[in-house]
Formats: structure tokens, C-alpha cells, sequence
């Protein structure tokens, strides 16, 4: 399967999940997939061209609203909070420590790894 049929057989997945009112990604998985984004930033080259990754955030900020002019779900914000707090206290124990251990927790690698096939640098 060429990467554009994967590409529209994803965008078609979450069409119709949409269409019965069903969760494509769980709230949970977008909390974390959204923390690790404003943590570690989501300008990096290979999240940028990577389709997987932009067709979920699309359709992380539709479900969530995480969109101009929205008031995002409160129990969304409240799981996004959470992990953001959770990844910037990582990287300030790693910080303290002066351990040369990357500053990424496992949860966060295993992640993007598995769902997109990126490696977190950092």
C-alpha cells in the first residue's frame, strides 16, 4: 500500500468513526499525543511531513476543541494538563539529576514510535 492509499484509507477511518460518534483516538492517547506537542514542540521536520501525525492532530482539535474560537472539553484539559505537567517535571528531574538519560520519558518514545514511527530527540 503506497503511503497516499494509507493516507486515505486513515482520513476515511476517521470519517467514519466520526460518523457514528465514536472516539478514533481515546481521550487519553490525545491528552498525551497534544502534551509531548507543546512540550517538545511540533514544528519538527518529521512531524510536520508526516501525514499519520497531522490527520490525528486535525482531528484531535475537531473532537477536543482545540480550535480558534472554542472552548476546548474540560476533561481533555484537565488529561493535558496533566501530562504536561508530567513531561516538564521529567525534564527538570533529569535537569537536576545532570543525568545524560535522554529527558523524553519511555511512555512518550514508545508513543510517537509505535503510533507514527518517530523518534522524540531530546
Amino acid at each position: 500500500m503506497t503511503t497516499e492509499q494509507t493516507t486515505t484509507l486513515q482520513e476515511q477511518t476517521i470519517a467514519a468513526f466520526e460518523s457514528v460518534s465514536l472516539p478514533y483516538i481515546s481521550r487519553d492517547t490525545a491528552a498525551r499525543i497534544f502534551a509531548i506537542v507543546y512540550v517538545h514542540g511540533g514544528g519538527e521536520e518529521e512531524m510536520v511531513l508526516n501525514r499519520k501525525f497531522t490527520n490525528d492532530v486535525k482531528y484531535i482539535q475537531r473532537r477536543f476543541g482545540i480550535q480558534g474560537g472554542c472552548v476546548p472539553e474540560a476533561e481533555f484539559a484537565s488529561l493535558l494538563q496533566h501530562y504536561v505537567r508530567e513531561l516538564e517535571d521529567y525534564m527538570a528531574d533529569r535537569k537536576r539529576e545532570r543525568t545524560t538519560d535522554t529527558d523524553i520519558p519511555d511512555w512518550a518514545h514508545r508513543l510517537m514510535k509505535e503510533r507514527y514511527g518517530m523518534k522524540l530527540h531530546g
